[in-house]
């Protein structure tokens, strides 16, 4: 039996840019309300109390942000001009970076499906989740592929032992040893990977 995992980790970004993603979160959250503590900044940003004061000195430091003491319990937090252009940058970044990762996908899935129809197969698993999942399902949906039957499963251990080739969209980690052939859709960290 294959246990089921699925990684909680977003793919690395950009990283030549000059505020990370735990930054990026906190910035965000300090755009959609600048008078909170930072237990509601950290709850809403996702990050431990300790890294949300470390990060909020560092951006401070940066100019990316002001921190104002509005009385002994009320602190403000605002993002300097230079904070709205580097958080408007790494989200624009990150946009980008996500449509060339569906683009990706949508196609590496069309050439996956179509060299191993030709091969003579008609079944096909795929294993992704969510959003990763719905873009192969449209994308999939009408292949025009005479007999191919494209069934899904978001994790490895709900695949069929009979199936002897995945097709992968996952940062799960596959099972080892796989009992399948397994055939990557997406390479998290680079866009401009394609099948051959």
């Amino acid at each position: 039996m294959v246990e089921c995992s699925i990684a909680e980790h977003m793919p690395p970004l950009d990283t030549t840019g000059s505020i990370d993603e735990s930054e990026l979160a906190l910035m965000r959250e300090i755009s959609r309300e600048p008078i909170q503590t930072q237990r509601d900044l950290s709850r809403g940003a996702g990050l431990s109390l300790g890294m949300t004061n470390l990060l909020l000195k560092r951006l401070a430091r940066k100019g990316l942000i002001k921190i104002r003491q509005l009385d002994w319990k009320r602190t403000q937090y605002l993002l300097t001009p230079k904070g709205v252009l580097e958080k408007s940058r790494k989200t624009y970044d990150y946009a980008r970076y996500t449509i060339r990762l569906f683009r990706q996908l949508e196609e590496n899935a069309a050439a996956a499906l179509r060299r191993e129809h030709a091969a003579g197969r008609r079944d096909f698993w795929v294993v992704a989740q969510d959003e990763f999942e719905a873009v192969l399902r449209g994308a999939l949906a009408a292949p025009g592929l005479p007999g191919a039957r494209v069934s899904f499963a978001s994790r490895f251990c709900e695949v069929p032992s009979h199936a002897d080739l995945v097709l992968t969209a996952t940062q799960e980690t596959a099972p080892v040893p796989a009992r399948a052939r397994l055939v990557s859709l997406v390479d998290f960290l680079d866009v401009h990977f394609r099948l051959r």
